[in-house]
């Protein structure tokens, strides 16, 4: 019974850590701004379970207060993610101080790399960027 009860414990555990990866995988993504701001392209990625904003201006981690809201640590700033109407990561604005920045993520959900693990007919019409 202890075995069973250990087995569970350690199944939901591992779900619910996966879960949190795959909801922070979501705004893992390049996020490009218009050229003439403090920064061009802010890169959004998971180190060591948190989520990390890097630019040319620097790093910081990014402090989760609620649904596509986090805390900018290091800037004491404030970052925003956008969505479309399918409820996917489209853009991110970031306010630090008086500054206020906007870009929009960019995809490559057309593209397929390695297209020869997929059926014929989706090699026959290849979408490449």
């Amino acid at each position: 019974m202890k075995k069973c009860t250990l087995l569970v414990c350690a199944i939901v555990g591992f779900i619910f850590s996966n879960a949190q990866d795959t909801t922070l995988n979501e705004y893992v993504g390049t996020y490009t701004f218009p050229e003439g701001g403090p920064v061009t392209t802010v890169d959004v990625k998971i180190e060591n379970g948190s989520l990390m904003a890097s630019s040319s201006a620097g790093s910081s981690i990014l402090e989760k207060v609620s649904k596509d809201t986090f805390n900018l640590v290091a800037y004491s700033g404030m970052v925003y993610f956008t969505r479309d109407s399918l409820k996917k990561i489209t853009g991110i604005k970031i306010e630090v101080q008086d500054t206020i920045l906007e870009g929009k993520k960019e995809s490559l959900d057309l593209a397929i790399l390695n297209y020869s693990k997929y059926s014929p007919w989706k090699r026959k019409y290849r979408i490449t960027i």
